[in-house]
């Protein structure tokens, strides 16, 4: 190109210029870029041990969730409220053999499980007998019975005592139940081994301590932590082995609670990263391999994509942000987003060094020539991940955190670490093609598609447009979903015990009930007490299916329990007294028995209280309304003067969904606000941005029409795919519009221009969607539905986009700009598809002058 040409180039042919001019600085100092590029990589790896795991569901809402807020501020007075539910099926649980299992289970449990902090079970149930005007309070077991006639009075006893009833025994009396509480926080001194439980094996040991939620300035003055997702999965991997020692036919065991679903997860992560990560590096190696068919070329970039992957990682646990099933998509999409970065660049170079160019030159025009589309790609990749900020789940918005600068790292690396080690590595020249050789049979069938597409807009645009209207139609069939039960297959060891405990014993995650009074001493008020009741009784029946209210746990029970014993075990007399004087006794003989059962239910005021009810593990889409209908109840039943909330596992997974709803929202409309100016930017224009966005939100109408016409619901996981998908599915129409741009600019011919540039970058952009949709195709084996789900549609949709780019794309512009081609020197030409102008052989049998174009800007 001319002296004057270059004058009148727009900014991005100054900004190829200085890539070019950074290349051979780059190959100038190439053992320094090697070494710094190793020592970077070396120290963030260092910090790969104190990687850690969190999937508890106040992990997937942000710290400063009101929901959160709320939960740790009842955690604080109450303790903690998510229990693990031992379920243990046996045809008569009073049998005197039964009993002996079972109180050793009980010990085994109390003596080996870490992080416990108490069991209760049939072994230390409560039981409150009055006795010439004292109250006794006693376990039901604390004699051990040594005859028939005992066991048959333990049983009387247990079977009267409606406090039993889905609690401890199940209502048909076939299976009793553990109720284990771990500890609210971490003890104050812990050694754990950092590695623990990352190697793939869950079946025993402890994961590693991971950031303190809460902590303060100076150790001694530190609020205490919560029992961290760390040691709770310690807990469970001790539970688990010791429950299958003592497993036997007539003792049949289950476990169900918050802890055992998220230890499930952890494994489920732990073996899906296990397989996913060889599985992609193996992919990739063999797509490079056929692509290039030299050991270099593929041991280059493999090298480049693990460096930036093992640093992100490394900035990860910098950042205190723990692995979770968000996260879980992390590595494998650094991987084939990096290989794509640098299969544009060797892509390049190689096809250089086979015209003949020398090493350099032909490593600085490939960076040169590509350097800007990557970086603009790597921005709207970047861009979109970062729209996942604006995600109301914490999970979610740690992913819109590390993502962006992991991409960041995979240009980087790009820029400085492969031409460094593309100029230290030995690379032959290579034949010197003819001006007039054939050429490949992949770029013919490319250019060929693209020219079909140019010349014939509206055989394109036209078929897109009616699939636009069946997409939307499945689109608006989209429903949502949050349960993780449905994650796992129909024989999961979780799923089943899940379904067996809330089966049999109404439920395994808790919903709290929270009343206080303006007073101190409230609590002591009869009246009080009994709208409580009431409104207790009112919210079980409130519920409907599949939300059920199985046990309820509280001081009302206390109170009526007490007031039967103290009137000689008189049925009649289980009622709340008539007397505030009544119940302040009640209580105060209560806790002077040496019961410590009040601590976990009242404040020592006796002006706050909670009602523990335990529900279902269910579709968190059923929460909500259900929580809407307490809420209307309250405000009908307990006016002002008594405050109520609900807080618990139930509420975070409620707020769980409605986040999911606004996550995916807000991050949809983010990508595409970020997106957009960055389009208009590069192509430099407000239409021609605008317009070059139309094929990047095709693959999401896709994606949603399909899942809504197949009925698979938007979950925590899926939402995530369109936000990625935009800012994934941008890239190759950044190379596209970038070089087409340029062709058509430069000659005005728009047929010329779309088939030059699918010669230069369609095989490439073939090569990245293939690497992007094996890659996500590899989470097809995961043993988790939604991540199965989020892999296959994401391959799915990046497929739909690299075809929106190929005949989309050409078609678009052959419609708009069929009058709008311009010449370096301002005039205006036509260019009008299948006009005078085109040819048949594109940009082969071209014009001398669009020749010359095409040599100045390649």
């Amino acid at each position: 190109m001319s002296s004057e040409g270059r004058e009148n180039a727009p900014w991005q042919r100054t900004v190829e210029g200085l890539f070019e001019r950074w290349a051979h600085f780059v190959i100038r100092h190439r053992i320094a870029a090697v070494v710094l590029s190793l020592g970077v990589t070396a120290a963030l790896l260092a910090q790969l041990p104190q990687l850690t795991v969190d999937n508890s569901p106040e992990a997937l809402l942000l710290d400063d969730d009101p929901a959160v807020v709320a939960y740790d501020a009842f955690r604080d007075q109450f303790g903690r409220e998510d229990r693990l539910i031992v379920e243990i099926r046996t045809p008569d649980p009073f049998a005197p053999a039964f009993l002996e299992k079972l109180r050793d289970l009980h010990a085994a449990i109390e003596a080996e499980v870490p992080y416990v902090e108490e069991v209760d079970s049939l072994i230390d149930a409560r039981v409150v007998d009055g006795e010439a005007g004292e109250l006794i309070v006693g376990e039901l077991l604390e004699d051990w019975p040594d005859s028939p006639e005992g066991f048959a009075a333990a049983r009387a006893e247990a079977l009267s005592n409606p406090l039993y009833v889905d609690s401890l025994l199940c209502a048909d009396g076939t299976c009793t139940a553990l109720s284990i509480k771990p500890l609210t926080f971490s003890p104050p001194e812990v050694e754990a081994d950092l590695l623990a439980g990352f190697d793939g094996d869950h079946s025993e040991g402890a994961e590693g301590t991971e950031s303190p939620r809460r902590s303060g300035g100076d150790p001694e003055d530190a609020a205490p932590t919560y029992l961290t997702a760390a040691e709770g999965h310690a807990l469970m991997a001790a539970l688990r082995p010791l429950l299958a020692r003592h497993a036997a036919p007539d003792f049949e065991i289950h476990v169900a609670g918050v802890l055992a679903m998220t230890h499930r997860i952890d494994q489920g992560m732990a073996k899906d990263l296990s397989t996913f990560l060889p599985l992609t590096l193996a992919v990739i190696a063999g797509l490079l391999g056929f692509l290039f068919r030299r050991v270099v070329a593929v041991a280059l970039p493999l090298m480049v994509v693990v460096l930036s992957l093992a640093a992100t990682l490394g900035l990860m646990i910098v950042l205190g942000i723990p692995g979770s099933t968000a996260v879980q998509i992390l590595p494998v999409f650094l991987l084939t987003v990096g290989i794509c970065d640098a299969v544009h660049v060797l892509a390049i170079v190689y096809r250089r060094r086979r015209e003949g160019a020398s090493r350099e030159a032909a490593i600085a025009g490939a960076i040169g020539h590509s350097g800007l589309a990557i970086l603009m790609t790597s921005v709207t990749t970047g861009a979109g991940m970062a729209s996942f900020l604006t995600a109301e789940m914490g999970a979610v918005h740690d992913l819109g955190l590390i993502a962006p600068i992991g991409v960041a790292l995979a240009y980087a690396y790009t820029m400085v670490t492969l031409p460094a080690l593309l100029a230290l590595a030995p690379m032959p020249v290579g034949p010197v093609r003819a001006a007039d050789s054939g050429e490949p049979p992949i770029d013919r069938l490319l250019v060929s598609a693209g020219r079909f597409a140019a010349r014939r807009p509206f055989a394109v645009l036209v078929p897109t447009g009616a699939l636009v209207l069946l997409a939307i139609a499945g689109t608006l069939q989209v429903r949502f979903s949050h349960n993780a039960l449905e994650w796992f297959p129909d024989g999961d060891w979780a799923r089943l015990d899940f379904e067996r405990v809330d089966t049999d014993l109404g439920g395994s995650v808790g919903l709290d009930l929270v009343f206080e009074t303006p007073e101190a001493g409230g609590l002591y008020e009869p009246a009080t007490l009994r709208r409580i009741d009431d409104f207790v009784e009112e919210v079980r029946a409130l519920a409907q299916a599949p939300i059920v209210v199985g046990s309820s746990v509280s001081i009302l029970d206390i109170v009526k329990e007490t007031h039967e014993a103290l009137h000689e075990d008189d049925p009649a007399e289980r009622r709340i007294p008539d007397s505030r004087e009544a119940v302040a006794q009640a209580m105060l003989l209560f806790e002077s028995s040496g019961s410590d059962d009040t601590e976990e239910l009242v404040d020592g005021e006796y002006r706050r209280m909670r009602v523990h009810l335990r529900l279902p593990f269910v579709d968190a889409l059923a929460f909500p309304p259900f929580l809407r209908r307490i809420d209307a109840l309250a405000a009908e039943r307990l006016g002002d003067d008594l405050g109520f909330r609900f807080t618990g596992m139930m509420t975070l997974l409620a707020q769980v969904f409605e986040a999911v709803i606004a996550s995916m929202a807000r991050s949809y409309v983010a990508a595409l606000v970020m997106i957009t100016p960055l389009m208009m930017l590069l192509l430099g224009s407000l239409r021609r941005g605008l317009v070059a966005m139309i094929p990047n939100v095709l693959p999401i109408l896709a994606v949603l029409g399909v899942m809504g016409f197949a009925g698979i619901a938007l979950d925590s996981t899926t939402m995530m795919i369109g936000a990625m998908v935009i800012g994934i599915a941008v890239d190759d129409t950044i190379h596209f519009m970038h070089k087409f741009h340029r062709h058509f600019d430069e000659t005005g011919d728009l047929e010329f221009a779309v088939c030059e540039t699918l010669r230069t970058t369609g095989s490439a952009m073939l090569v990245t969607t293939l690497a992007l949709t094996l890659g996500f195709a590899t989470f097809a084996g995961s043993q988790m539905t939604n991540i199965r789900t989020f892999g296959l549609f994401s391959a799915f949709a990046t497929v739909v986009a690299f075809a929106a780019d190929l005949w989309v794309a050409p078609a678009l512009m052959a419609a708009i700009e069929r009058t709008r081609g311009t010449r370096p020197d301002g005039r205006r030409v036509s260019a009008s598809p299948g006009g005078p102008a085109a040819t048949d052989g594109c940009a082969t049998n071209a014009p001398a002058g669009r020749s010359a174009a095409r040599e100045g800007i390649r």
